[in-house]
């Protein structure tokens, strides 16, 4: 049942006994389309970071400035221990409370929007609810970068799909890319300060209306 994927006690209990795993795919298949929005220096945070090995694998290609994030605090403690060389702090994509507004230059996110939007019916009529949380986890992400900071979510959701979803959030334009031999994957560059086109913003917003729509006010 992939509706556990939403709750953190699935997580705390998984991570126990998981010492590894990596959605999607492994960096090494998509890090050409990640790199060149990276500087050595850039101060990068991975949220919903789970057991994957990406920040590891940055961090030993000389990307020194990592934070990751996770809300299981499980995962945190373990890594904390395992990888003392970079922060690890226990929070919430949706808000990333301990996070100070405008402390990173780059936010990466790997297939952890997928298990927030696991318990959708159908990726054509999303919810309230799933409105309701994009819009924390996007307005968050924004907020914690600086003003021309850079979003990259690594996702397998189609463009037509997550492309509006992404352009809910005003602050940032969204350009995609492909990877992937046989089952495609997609990586999503959000740039701050820059604006996508209306001409794009209408051309997605007719194809997958619903992820466009605006939430009907609590009565």
């Amino acid at each position: 049942n992939n509706h556990q994927y939403a709750c953190r006690e699935y997580w705390n209990e998984r991570f126990l006994e998981e010492e590894q795993f990596e959605w999607l795919a492994d960096f090494d298949a998509f890090k050409h389309l990640v790199l060149p929005h990276l500087k050595l220096d850039s101060r990068i945070l991975h949220v919903g970071c789970g057991s994957s090995q990406m920040s590891v694998q940055l961090y030993n290609m000389g990307y020194k400035n990592i934070t990751n994030v996770d809300y299981s605090e499980v995962l945190v403690d373990s890594r904390r221990s395992s990888f003392p060389n970079m922060k690890w702090i226990c929070d919430d994509i949706r808000s990333l409370a301990s996070i100070p507004s405008g402390s990173f230059d780059v936010v990466i996110e790997k297939a952890t929007l997928e298990a927030l939007l696991v318990t959708e019916k159908s990726p054509w009529n999303p919810s309230d609810v799933a409105l309701e949380t994009i819009d924390s986890v996007f307005e968050s992400i924004a907020r914690v970068l600086t003003g021309d900071g850079i979003f990259i979510s690594i996702s397998f959701t189609q463009p037509h799909f997550r492309v509006p979803a992404l352009l809910r959030q005003e602050k940032w334009s969204v350009s995609v890319e492909e990877f992937g031999e046989f089952f495609h994957y997609f990586v999503y560059v959000m740039h701050c300060r820059l604006q996508t086109s209306r001409e794009v913003k209408d051309r997605f917003a007719s194809i997958a209306p619903d992820w466009s729509r605006k939430i009907k006010a609590a009565k």
